[in-house]
């Protein structure tokens, strides 16, 4: 690696939070809870998990597959519904990516760690060609670190990821 990582590994563990989007007009649109499973593997690569949990009961597990960084320590996201890249800046870690299946709509991204690094606030920025769609507000607390992670998770993954074009969590 050509490059140090300062951010990226203080964001490794699990996170469990709340997201709320918010429409343009600053009305909420939805609201849903997370756990997130995040791990830098002993070769460099990195790999996330997302799980989402609606009060009706509905549920989703997107795993956004084993990612590299690149010579300029950019986290480059490539898979079946997005296409990007995160890098940190400062004291925040940024994201742009775009989806594949709504061409023109693309999501800006922006996290920052609060306290002792284990209080996470995020704002997606959400657009569709020249229209801003709202912003959806992320606040998650780390419950465990990319140690505490089970095994298990990653063997059982196959039978829980929901991975598809879209996601609830899209709308």
């Amino acid at each position: 690696m050509s490059y140090e990582l300062k951010l990226f590994p203080k964001h490794t563990g699990i996170w469990e939070g709340t997201y709320k989007r918010i429409g343009a007009d600053g009305k909420l649109i939805q609201e849903w809870k997370s756990r997130l499973t995040i791990r830098i593997m002993p070769d460099g690569r990195y790999h996330q998990v997302n799980q989402y949990f609606w009060d009706d009961g509905f549920e989703e597990c997107l795993d956004f597959g084993i990612c590299n960084f690149n010579d300029k320590g950019e986290l480059i996201f490539e898979n079946p519904r997005l296409s990007g890249k995160a890098w940190e800046t400062g004291r925040s870690v940024v994201l742009i990516w775009d989806y594949k299946h709504k061409p023109g709509m693309t999501l800006f991204e922006q996290i920052d760690l609060i306290g002792n690094d284990d209080h996470r606030i995020r704002v997606w920025k959400w657009s569709e060609n020249d229209t801003f769609n709202g912003i959806t507000m992320i606040e998650e607390r780390k419950v465990g670190s990319q140690d505490d992670i089970d095994p298990k998770f990653w063997e059982e993954l196959p039978n829980i990821r929901t991975n598809g074009k879209e996601s609830r969590s899209d709308i």
